[in-house]
C-alpha cells in the first residue's frame, strides 16, 4: 500500500504542482498550504485524526513540525537553478531585491548575485511569523524594489506596502524528487520497524534474561524474562528510573564485564554475563544476560546426559562377543567375574582382536553402566592435545584455549568407565600424572590451582609389550603395577580359526543388511584363503574384508574375478608384514619364493649379503633365484 503523505505548501502555485505531480506519479498526499506554526499545528491535528506516515515542507517550517508530531519530517528546499530564475525574473522590476527566506538555509554571497545577476540581493532571514512581518517593514524602510519568497503572505503583505513582490517558482522535477524521497523514507522506515519487531520477538523467546543499555547507562530493551528474574514491571516503564536509583538495581551496572557474575535477585541466585559493545574505538553501551543458577545447573546434567547418548555409552556387552574357540571363552568368563570390582584391568592383545569391546562388556556388566563409558586411542593424539583431553583445562591456560576451558575425560567418566587404548603410547611426564590421579582419585586441569575428585574405574589396554618398554625407560614401572592389578590376554585371530568362518557368518549377515543383499555362503575359493590367512588385521581386517566382498557382489553372490581380486588386495597390504612375522599368498612354489624374498627385503633392505644370511641361503643361491624370476 502506498505511503500517506503530509505536504505544506507555502503558496497556491506550489500546491497546486504538488496536486499535479502526486497525481500524475499516483503518490496519495494531503496538502496543507500554511507556513511556520500554522503549518506546524495543522499537521499535528491530520495526524491525530490519521495514520499519516511522512511529512514533506520546507526548512524552518520543518524546524516547528519536528517538534509537535513524532512522523518522519522531510526536508523540501527548490533547487538553486528555481531560486535563481525567480530573481531574474524580479530584476526586471527593480534592482534593489529582496529574497526571504528561513535561518536554516545556505545563501550565495551578495557578490555572487551581483557578479551574476547584475543586482544587488539582500537576503531576510526568519524564524517565527511575528519575525516574518517585522523583516517584511524592514525591507521596506531599507528601500527594497521587489521581495522574491516562497510564500503568498509575503507576497500579499508586499505588495500592501507598495513594493513589487514574487513567489518562487518550483520545478516539477523538484516537487517529484521530494515526493519520492518521501516515499523512500517511509519504505525504509518500515523495513526497520519490521527488523525491530522480529528482532524483539526473537530476544523475548529466548530463555535467558537481557538488558541492554547504551553509552548513558539509559535502558534501551529488556525482555520479558530479565524483568520477571529482577520482578519488575511488565511493561519495563520503571526499570530504567530504577536501575539508577534502588541500590540493589545498581549492583548491576557494578558487575565486572565477564561471565559467571553472582547476583541475588529477590532470594533467587541469578549467574550474570556482562559484556561490553563497542566497534573501531566507538563505545556504544553494554549487553547483560542471565539465568538463574538452578536452571544452569539442570541445564549441566541434561548435558551430560546427552553426552553420554552421544557415545560417552558402552555399545556392547559380552553377549555381543561371538567366539567358540576355548581360550577366548575362558577370558570372556574372566571378563565376567572382572566387571563386579572397581580394580584397574589391563588388557593386551594386537590391534583389532576386540580389546575394546571386552572392555565395554566389562563397563555393561558392572554397577557403573548406568554411568559414561568414555575412550581415547592414546596413541592418535600428539602429546599437548593429549594432555589437555584427558586432564582439560581452565580457560586462558595456553593460547589457543577455548573460553571457559575444557572438561576433561577423567571429569567425563565420573561414576563412569575410561578406556585407554594403546596405554603404551603415552609420554613418559604425562604417565607420571596419570598415576597420581590412579591413585589419589583427583585431577587437577593444565592451568588450574584446585584438584577436582572423580570416581572412576580406569580400563587400559596395549598391543606392546609393557614390560619390555620398562626395561628400555619408555614406561613407568609403577604405573604398569598400578595398571597390571586384572589382567586379561586376547589371542590374535589366527591363534583361534575356528572363530574365522563363525564370525564371517555374522559380518556377511550384517552387511546384507546394510547393503540389501541376499548372499547364502562365501565362494569355496575365499573360505580356502580365509583358513590360510593370517590375518595380521585380526577381526578389525576380518569385518572390512566382508564389508569389500558384500559390496563388490552381485545380489546373491560373488564372481570368482571378484574373488581373486579381494585375495590379492587383502594379501597385498600385508605382504610387507613385521619383523617376525610375513604373510604370502598360497601358489606355486617359485610364486611363494619370490614373495617371501620381496617381503623380507622389505623389512630389512636390499643388500644381497643380508638377504642371503636371513633367509639361510648363499649369496650365489639368492642371485639365481632373483635372476630367474626376473626372466620368467
Amino acid at each position: 500500500m502506498k505511503p500517506k503523505i503530509i505536504v505544506t505548501s507555502p503558496n497556491s502555485q506550489f500546491s497546486k504542482l504538488v496536486a499535479q505531480v502526486s497525481q500524475e506519479k499516483k503518490i496519495r498526499v494531503k496538502i496543507i498550504e500554511a507556513i511556520l506554526d500554522d503549518a506546524a499545528n495543522q499537521v499535528r491535528e491530520a495526524v491525530k485524526r490519521d495514520n499519516y506516515e511522512v511529512v514533506v515542507t520546507r526548512s524552518r517550517t520543518a524546524s516547528i513540525i519536528k517538534q509537535a508530531v513524532d512522523i518522519p519530517v522531510v526536508t523540501s528546499e527548490f533547487s538553486d537553478f528555481d531560486l535563481l530564475r525567480s530573481l531574474w525574473e524580479a530584476k526586471k522590476h527593480g534592482s534593489k531585491i529582496a529574497y526571504f527566506d528561513s535561518a536554516n538555509r545556505q545563501f550565495y554571497e551578495n557578490e555572487d548575485f551581483v557578479e551574476i545577476l547584475g543586482a544587488n540581493v539582500k537576503k531576510y532571514e526568519y524564524k517565527t511569523s511575528e519575525e516574518f512581518k517585522e523583516k517584511i517593514n524592514q525591507a521596506y524602510s531599507d528601500g527594497i524594489d521587489v521581495v522574491v519568497s516562497c510564500s503568498e503572505v509575503a507576497k500579499d503583505l508586499a505588495t500592501s506596502l507598495g513594493m513589487k513582490a514574487l513567489v518562487v517558482s518550483v520545478s516539477y522535477a523538484s516537487v517529484e524528487q521530494n515526493l519520492l524521497r518521501a516515499e523512500e523514507i517511509v519504505s525504509i522506515r518500515k523495513r526497520d520497524k519490521e527488523y525491530n519487531r522480529r528482532l524483539t520477538s526473537m530476544m523475548q523467546s529466548v530463555s535467558d534474561g537481557v538488558i541492554c543499555i547504551d553509552q548513558f547507562e539509559d535502558v534501551i530493551f529488556a525482555n520479558d524474562c530479565a524483568l520477571k528474574m529482577l520482578n519488575m514491571p511488565a511493561d519495563g516503564s520503571s526499570l530504567n528510573q530504577k536501575l539508577k536509583s534502588s541500590e540493589h538495581l545498581k549492583e548491576l551496572l557494578f558487575l565486572p564485564r565477564g561471565n559467571g557474575n553472582l547476583y541475588k535477585s529477590n532470594g533467587v541466585e541469578l549467574i550474570v554475563n556482562r559484556t561490553s559493545v563497542q566497534e573501531k574505538n566507538e563505545y556504544f553501551g553494554e549487553v547483560f544476560t542471565f539465568n538463574q543458577l538452578s536452571e544452569i545447573q539442570k541445564l549441566e546434567q541434561k548435558i551430560r546426559k546427552e553426552s553420554y547418548k552421544k557415545g560417552l555409552v558402552s555399545r556392547f556387552k559380552f553377549a555381543d562377543i561371538i567366539t567358540v574357540d576355548s581360550r577366548m571363552v575362558d577370558i570372556v568368563e574372566k571378563a565376567r567375574s572382572f566387571s563386579g570390582v572397581d580394580s584397574t584391568l589391563l588388557i593386551i592383545g594386537e590391534s583389532g582382536s576386540g580389546k575394546e569391546m571386552l572392555a565395554q562388556g566389562v563397563h555393561h556388566a558392572s554397577a557403573r553402566s548406568s554411568g559414561p563409558f568414555v575412550a581415547i586411542n592414546c596413541a592418535a593424539l600428539p602429546k599437548d592435545l593429549l594432555e589437555s583431553e584427558i586432564f582439560g583445562y581452565e580457560e586462558g591456560a595456553f593460547t589457543g584455549a577455548r573460553k571457559g576451558g575444557k572438561i576433561g575425560l577423567f571429569e567425563l567418566a565420573h561414576k563412569g568407565t575410561i578406556f585407554l587404548d594403546e596405554i603404551g603410547s603415552i609420554p613418559k611426564d604425562l604417565q607420571a600424572r596419570l598415576l597420581r590421579v590412579l591413585q589419589e582419585k583427583v585431577v587437577m586441569r593444565i592451568g588450574g590451582d584446585s584438584v577436582i575428585p572423580v570416581d572412576v574405574r580406569c580400563i587400559a589396554a596395549t598391543n606392546e609389550n609393557l614390560q619390555e618398554a620398562i626395561k628400555n625407560g619408555e614406561f613407568r614401572h609403577d604405573l604398569y603395577f598400578r595398571l597390571n592389578v586384572l589382567k586379561l590376554k586376547v589371542p590374535p585371530l589366527r591363534e583361534r580359526p575356528k572363530d574365522i568362518s563363525l564370525l564371517s557368518d555374522s559380518f556377511l549377515a550384517h552387511f546384507n543388511g546394510v547393503f540389501g543383499k541376499t548372499i547364502k555362503k562365501l565362494p569355496k575359493t575365499i573360505t580356502d584363503w580365509m583358513e590360510a590367512y593370517s590375518w595380521p588385521g585380526n577381526v578389525r581386517e576380518l569385518e572390512n574384508f566382508i564389508e569389500r566382498l558384500v559390496v563388490l557382489a552381485n545380489q546373491a553372490d560373488l564372481h570368482e574375478k571378484w574373488a581373486q581380486q579381494l585375495i590379492y588386495e587383502a594379501d597385498e597390504g600385508i605382504l610387507h608384514g613385521s619383523e617376525d612375522k610375513i604373510g604370502i599368498r598360497v601358489g606355486t612354489l617359485e610364486d611363494m619364493e619370490q614373495q617371501l624374498i620381496d617381503a623380507v627385503s622389505n623389512i630389512y633392505g636390499n643388500r644381497k649379503s643380508d638377504l642371503a644370511k636371513i633367509l639361510g641361503i648363499s649369496r650365489t643361491t639368492l642371485w639365481k633365484k632373483l635372476n630367474k624370476n626376473a626372466i620368467d
